[in-house]
C-alpha cells in the first residue's frame, strides 16, 4: 500500500515501497476501473505543488502555502457524496484541516425536457456544447451558463446563446466607435474636479458606481445569473441606448469645451463594464481590454502596467462620483429621448433624424439640470433647438407630460 507522501502514483507503473504484512514485495496491479477519487479528493493538495515542495526541498511551499486551504470548492450536487466528502475526509485526516472554506454547488446543464444531463456518454444532446461553440462562440456558450443560478439545472437553449452573441456584437461595436477616443486618452490627463461634466456625465459616471457596488456584492454571494443580468442592463440601457447618443456629438468635435468630460466619461464606464463582464465572459473582454487600454499603457512604456484584464485590479466605486440627483437628473433625460424616439417611430421617420424644435416645460428644481443637459439632449434627440419655457406652445405635438416635465416637437 502508497504512503499518502507518495501519492499520486500509477499503480502500472510503480511499485509500493512498502511490503505486504505478509512480507511479500510481488504485486500485480488491478486490472478493474476502481474508485478515481482516491486522487481526486487530494486536488487541493496536488495542485498547489505539496508533493514537489517535500520531494524536492529546492522547489519550496510557496504555491501550496498560498493556495491552501482554497477559498472556494466549486462542483455540481451529484458529486457532494464522493468529491467533496472525499476531499473533506482525507484533508482532516491527513492534514487537520479543512481544504476550502466555502463549497459552491452549481447544476445541471440539461440536454432537453426528460432528456437528463448533458455529457459526452450521450453525445451532448441535441444542441451539443463544443457545436454551439463553434456556431456562436464559447464566450456566448458561458453567457447562457451563466443564466441560471446557483443549484438550479437549466435546459441548454440556443436562443439564450444567441442573445450572449448579439451582446458580444454589441460590446465588440462600442469598442469600435469608442477606439479613436479612447486610444489616446489616459485619465491621467484629466482632473475629474476640473473637468466640465455634463448631466449626462454625472449621470452615467453615478450609475456606474452604484453598478459597481451592486455587482462586486451579488458575485461574492454566488449570485453570477444576478450580476450578470445587472450588468447587461447598465450596458444596453444605460451606455449602449442611451449615453453614446448623448455624449456622440462632443466625441466628435475635438474642439467641444466639454470633449475631454466626455472621452474620461466614456473611457471608465467602458472599462467597468469590461471588468464586470470578464468573469462571465473572459475571452472578447480581454481582447477589448488589450486593444484600447492595456495598448496604451504599452505606449506609455509604464512599469507594472496591467496587460491583461484578469490581473487587473477589481473595480472600485469613486465616491466623488456617487450622485442621486445626478441619477434622477439622468433618468428625466432618458425619458425625454425616450418620447422623441416614440414621436419618430409613429410618424414613420429614421430615429436619426432631426427635429427642428423640442420644447421643455419644467419643473423649478429640474429647470437649470435641463438648461446644462442642452448638449446631452441636443445629441440624443438630433433637435437643431431646444427651448425651456414656462408653458408649452399648444400648436406643438406634446409628446410627453408628468409632474415634473412635460415636453413637445414643432
Amino acid at each position: 500500500m502508497a504512503d499518502v507522501h507518495e501519492l499520486p502514483v500509477d499503480p502500472l507503473e510503480q511499485q509500493p515501497s512498502k511490503t505486504c504484512t505478509c512480507g511479500g514485495r510481488s504485486f500485480r496491479p488491478e486490472s478493474d476501473v476502481f474508485d478515481t477519487w482516491m486522487t481526486s479528493s487530494l486536488t487541493p493538495q496536488i495542485v498547489g505543488g505539496w508533493q514537489i515542495g517535500n520531494d524536492n526541498q529546492a522547489a519550496p511551499l510557496e504555491l501550496y502555502n498560498q493556495v491552501f486551504p482554497f477559498a472556494l470548492r466549486p462542483q455540481a450536487h451529484e458529486i457532494i457524496r464522493t468529491w467533496a466528502f472525499y476531499t473533506i475526509v482525507k484533508s482532516l485526516y491527513h492534514f487537520n484541516r479543512l481544504p476550502w472554506t466555502n463549497v459552491f454547488i452549481s447544476g445541471w446543464g440539461i440536454a432537453g425536457e426528460g432528456m437528463g444531463k448533458i455529457s459526452k456518454s450521450r453525445g451532448g444532446g441535441p444542441l451539443p456544447p463544443l457545436e454551439m461553440i463553434e456556431r456562436h462562440s464559447a464566450d456566448a456558450l458561458r453567457y447562457w451558463a451563466a443564466s441560471t443560478g446557483p443549484g438550479k439545472d437549466a435546459v441548454i437553449s440556443e436562443e439564450k446563446i444567441q442573445l450572449g452573441a448579439k451582446l458580444l456584437t454589441k460590446l465588440w461595436n462600442v469598442a469600435r466607435f469608442s477606439q479613436p477616443f479612447l486610444l489616446e486618452f489616459h485619465p491621467d490627463q484629466a482632473q475629474i474636479e476640473n473637468l466640465p461634466f455634463t448631466p449626462g456625465d454625472r449621470w452615467i459616471l453615478a450609475r456606474a458606481q452604484a453598478l459597481i457596488q451592486q455587482v462586486t456584492t451579488l458575485y461574492q454571494v454566488g449570485e453570477y445569473a444576478a450580476a450578470k443580468s445587472e450588468s447587461e442592463n447598465f450596458f444596453w440601457r444605460g451606455l449602449a441606448d442611451n449615453y453614446l447618443e448623448m455624449c456622440k456629438q462632443r466625441l466628435y468635435d475635438p474642439l467641444h469645451p466639454q470633449h475631454t468630460a466626455a472621452v474620461y466619461a466614456l473611457y471608465q464606464v467602458f472599462l467597468v463594464v469590461l471588468k464586470l463582464f470578464a468573469p462571465i465572459m473572459p475571452f472578447i473582454c480581454e481582447a477589448l481590454y488589450l486593444e484600447l487600454y492595456a495598448a496604451v499603457e504599452r505606449r506609455r512604456q509604464e512599469p507594472g502596467a496591467n496587460l491583461s484584464i484578469h490581473t487587473s485590479a477589481w473595480p472600485k466605486p469613486d465616491e466623488r462620483l456617487d450622485d442621486a440627483a445626478a441619477v434622477a437628473t439622468g433618468e428625466l433625460l432618458v425619458e425625454i429621448a425616450s418620447a422623441v424616439r416614440r414621436y419618430k417611430s409613429e410618424q414613420n421617420q429614421p430615429l436619426g433624424s432631426e427635429i427642428s424644435r423640442l420644447q421643455l416645460a419644467s419643473a423649478a428644481q429640474y429647470a437649470q439640470a435641463i438648461r446644462d443637459a442642452e448638449p446631452d439632449l441636443m445629441s440624443i434627440t438630433r433637435a437643431r433647438l431646444i427651448e425651456l419655457v414656462d408653458e408649452l406652445n399648444p400648436n406643438y405635438c406634446q409628446i410627453y407630460a408628468a409632474s415634473s416635465l412635460q415636453a413637445a416637437v414643432e
